[in-house]
């Protein structure tokens, strides 16, 4: 890995392993498996890891490779109606909370304990404040990019990662996404906007792409 490297970071659900994994071809970033700070690499729920930070890293960061290594970074968002569905169905939805939050939560991998527990134990609206605060300074830029408009700007993108265009006809093509959501109950979709709705609101009040 060069001296300088790209973050590439979301709030999960969006692809990010398959992305960063693409990008890490091409570029300097950070591991797609979420595994800085581990002895060994490989999936799981850990906070140490670049992958799902709550706050964009600083770089004094010990996960870094070194001090002052982050040349740039890039932020995925999404709505937590999305999101948390999909991670309760593939049984990693307590292993994710941990890697944003450093805590597995109470209801583990189950949705009714999640839903009746009634709070937001994946740290999601802390992270996305603190990646779309302005003041929340770096010392290097960061991209935000919602995930439906990820392929919208993908010119933007390569751009802000340096990264030719003639690689524009490689990238994973947009694939049909069915939410999970949309299979819940209504009693249950109003249990997550209950807790989700204000997050919800921010997200889609804002910019699609924004630079900090």
């Amino acid at each position: 890995m060069s001296d300088k490297i790209s973050i590439i970071s979301s709030m999960g659900g969006t692809g990010s392993t398959s992305f960063i994994h693409w990008f890490s071809r091409r570029i300097s970033v950070n591991c797609f498996l979420n595994s800085e700070g581990l002895p060994s690499r490989g999936p799981g729920a850990n906070p140490k890891g670049l992958k799902h930070r709550i706050t964009p890293p600083r770089q004094n960061d010990k996960y870094l490779p070194n001090p002052n290594a982050i040349k740039r970074a890039l932020f995925i968002t999404d709505t937590p109606y999305n999101i948390i569905p999909s991670l309760f169905r593939r049984k990693i939805a307590a292993g994710h909370a941990k890697a944003i939050s450093g805590h597995r939560p109470e209801h583990e991998n189950n949705l009714e304990s999640f839903l009746k527990h009634g709070i937001d134990s994946f740290c999601f609206t802390e992270q996305f404040e603190n990646w779309t605060d302005h003041k929340n300074e770096r010392g290097y830029k960061r991209l935000i990019i919602r995930f439906p408009y990820l392929w919208h700007y993908l010119d933007e993108i390569f751009d802000f990662l340096e990264i030719s265009k003639i690689e524009l006809s490689k990238f994973p093509p947009k694939k049909q996404r069915n939410s999970s959501f949309d299979s819940l109950t209504e009693e249950d979709k109003e249990r997550f906007r209950a807790i989700y709705q204000p997050l919800d609101d921010k997200i889609n009040n804002t910019q699609n792409l924004i630079i900090i």
